[in-house]
């Protein structure tokens, strides 16, 4: 059985999951790379990872990406839209942070409809951007799970598109696409894990969107 931990250890990152199948991968990297570390070694030893997923290269997101791949050996991947972005302190919005933007070597880049072939899951590459050019979500059709990313958050929320590179209609037809898939389990890329009526969120959230 697959299982899934939120080991981000910083107040202010973006959530960061341990996905324990047979190939165990993180989602996400957050800022802060020792809390995180601390938090996996509670589930696996961080060596055993093969790859850090990110689903978008903001700071608080990806900022302890390359602390943790040095750790941990394994492979960084990353949007092909969003690999210019890497070390921009804008396009990267580490300003925003009071932080620099760390360089960090990109071992694959994702596009759409690739699939991440971890064990059990198999997790669908979605291209939703408007949050950032190459945002991520990642899709598990099995199991209706989505990682999210900063795409959609729960009861509606919605990935800020007032940053570098924002647009919000770009999100409008990404979260369009997201209501049209069956999930019954999201792991956003802020706030709590959900899966109470988690179609309807969604659907909360393109409205909302469309409201902007």
């Amino acid at each position: 059985m697959v299982e899934v931990h939120k080991v981000s250890g910083a107040a202010f990152d973006g959530n960061v999951y341990l996905i324990l199948d047979k190939k165990p991968i993180l989602v996400d990297a957050g800022m802060m790379a020792g809390p995180t570390l601390k938090n996996i070694k509670k589930f696996i030893d961080p060596t055993q990872i093969e790859m850090i997923v990110l689903t978008h290269c903001h700071h608080d997101h990806s900022g302890a990406a390359p602390a943790i791949k040095e750790a941990t050996g394994a492979r960084l991947l990353l949007s092909e839209k969003e690999v210019g972005a890497v070390g921009d302190d804008m396009a990267s919005v580490a300003y925003l942070f009071g932080q620099q933007a760390p360089d960090y070597k990109v071992d694959e880049t994702l596009k759409e409809g690739m699939v991440l072939d971890i064990g059990e899951w198999k997790l669908k590459v979605m291209e939703t951007p408007g949050h950032s050019p190459g945002c991520l979500c990642l899709y598990e059709e099995t199991e209706k799970v989505l990682f999210s990313g900063d795409t959609v958050f729960p009861d509606g929320n919605i990935g800020r598109t007032d940053m570098y590179g924002g647009d919000t209609p770009e999100l409008v037809r990404s979260i369009e696409r997201l209501t049209k898939l069956d999930v019954q389990t999201m792991y956003p890329g802020h706030m709590e894990i959900t899966s109470r009526d988690v179609n309807r969120q969604i659907q909360m959230s393109l409205r909302f969107a469309k409201s902007i």
